[in-house]
């Protein structure tokens, strides 16, 4: 009888089933690292960020077009002065939001379109590249038992999305 309960009490033990004495306690105690500096991101969304083509100037009345082949560029808004390097909040961007962003984005394309000015107005064409705005946010534990964070600080960062997807507006001066 003493043989089948040790031969249970060991095959519950292997199984995982049965905790040994002492350790139940070593499980329970977690201890967190009071000193490193965490970081996530957070509010992922769509924004239009400006390139670097403009038209010329009307005033209007009249129909202003741009066309041209150039080459439109935008970039990150990327700092780095929160401690993380940029790949790592690309592929953080790529995981949590599925986006496929850059630091940069270039594209060298015969572009054309046209928009009414309206009259007594003075406006240009701008092009607009699609990109995803995040929240870059820095925490830490403030108890060495895991169960106090506080936000260290938060930036937010613009990256332009790996696609053709652009807008033109008109932008103006009164």
């Amino acid at each position: 009888m003493r043989l089948r309960r040790g031969i249970a009490a060991g095959v519950l033990i292997a199984a995982g089933l049965l905790v040994p004495a002492g350790t139940a306690t070593a499980a329970v105690t977690k201890k967190c690292d009071t000193k490193t500096v965490y970081w996530y991101t957070r509010g992922g969304h769509e924004v239009y960020v400006g390139t670097n083509l403009y038209s010329d100037w009307m005033e209007g009345p009249g129909r202003i077009t741009y066309q041209k082949t150039a080459t439109s560029e935008s970039n990150s808004s990327w700092s780095g002065d929160l401690g993380v390097s940029i790949p790592l909040v690309i592929a953080e961007i790529q995981n949590k939001y599925s986006k496929t962003v850059g630091k940069s984005h270039s594209v060298t394309d015969s572009w054309s379109y046209t928009a009414e000015v309206p009259a007594g107005k003075v406006r240009r064409l701008h092009q607009l590249k699609q990109s995803w705005r995040v929240q870059v946010v820095r925490w830490k534990y403030t108890t060495s038992d895991c169960k106090k964070t506080k936000e260290v600080s938060n930036r937010t960062a613009t990256f332009p999305t790996k696609n053709r997807d652009y807008l033109w507006i008109l932008v103006g001066r009164e």
